[in-house]
């Protein structure tokens, strides 16, 4: 079997083989379906690229050590190896999309909250398995299918692999650019709000400067009706300090920039609209990777996954009723 045939094949073997492991390992702690991967069909690139890399570097070991010492050793160097793609995937892709995938940091025997110990020896185990039990029946078996079908089989793989990755990169490059945008509004929106209490501010302070020239000006006037004035005013403060209170704070505010409280209104609708407007691909990332965070626009990401859990539960609840009735 030509090598390109037969890598594709096993990479889309063990890619499908780790996609039922995660969402298998995530889905059964919660309770509820989760559609784990990088790419939206049933594949996870890293593990096909993590079996082909255990396979080439560790299967010349295995006739050169007898048992049980080659299960301790291939355990030991598959822990390292896949420990070492793990953490390059992580930075590569926090790199190419600026988003952290995963995180580790509440592990103990964690590495910057990119790999941790309880993950590699899972997958050294997984190492060992596929090595001694898993990959020869598997290589036998390809190893029987005709050229005629492998062949069409590994292109028609391949091509999708490439449609399904330009896909996804896409999706994501997207929702990076809508999470900026929604960003760009949240920060406008802060800055709109301190300019409005900022001018509630000063509108008091003029108001108050007027009432202080005004008294000023009563100096000038008979040193009696001055006083007369101000026992009024104190008199009536007195009387009904809560209602002049509240009548200043009323007036003060018919007196904000009606424009900027308007762009305000507008902002905040365009805010709820773009968070609750989300694509299914993003929902689908978003409860794949529950640790998932954007690294430029942490806020605006959080925002986005609120709203698609919110979402989610409501679908779930109306399911159950329907059930029910």
């Amino acid at each position: 079997m030509p090598t390109f045939v037969n890598l594709t094949l096993l990479f889309s073997v063990y890619s499908c083989f780790g996609w039922i492991c995660e969402c298998i390992y995530c889905s059964v702690p919660a309770k509820r379906w989760i559609n784990r991967g990088f790419l939206n069909g049933p594949f996870c690139p890293v593990y096909g690229f993590g079996a082909l890399l255990i396979i080439g570097a560790l299967s010349p070991l295995i006739p050169l050590y007898p048992f049980p010492l080659d299960l301790v050793l291939l355990f030991f160097a598959a822990v390292l190896l896949t420990s070492a793609l793990e953490y390059l995937t992580s930075v590569l892709l926090e790199k190419l999309f600026h988003t952290s995938w995963w995180d580790y940091s509440q592990h103990r025997f964690q590495i910057n909250g990119r790999v941790c110990l309880l993950n590699s020896f899972l997958f050294g185990i997984m190492s060992v398995f596929v090595l001694k039990i898993l990959h020869p029946p598997i290589q036998e078996l390809l190893q029987t299918f005709p050229r005629t079908a492998t062949f069409p089989v590994a292109g028609g793989l391949f091509v999708y692999f490439i449609l399904d990755g330009t896909v996804t990169v896409i999706g994501i490059l997207r929702m990076n650019g809508k999470l900026a945008q929604l960003q760009q509004i949240l920060d406008e929106i802060r800055e709109r709000t301190v300019a409005l209490a900022e001018n509630n501010r000063n509108t008091l302070e003029q108001s108050l400067d007027e009432l202080r020239d005004k008294a000023q000006e009563r100096t000038s006037e008979t040193l009696l009706s001055f006083h007369q004035a101000v026992e009024e005013l104190r008199l009536k403060a007195d009387s009904s300090r809560i209602e002049g209170l509240d009548h200043l704070r009323e007036s003060i505010q018919e007196l904000v920039n009606d424009e900027l409280r308007q762009h305000l209104r507008l902002l905040r609708d365009k805010q709820e609209y773009m968070e609750s407007d989300s694509h299914p691909m993003y929902r689908r990332m978003m409860n794949a990777f529950p640790r998932m965070r954007s690294i430029q626009s942490p806020e605006s990401f959080q925002r986005v996954r609120q709203a698609a859990n919110a979402a989610r539960e409501k679908a779930r609840k109306l399911t159950g009723k329907d059930k029910e009735l």
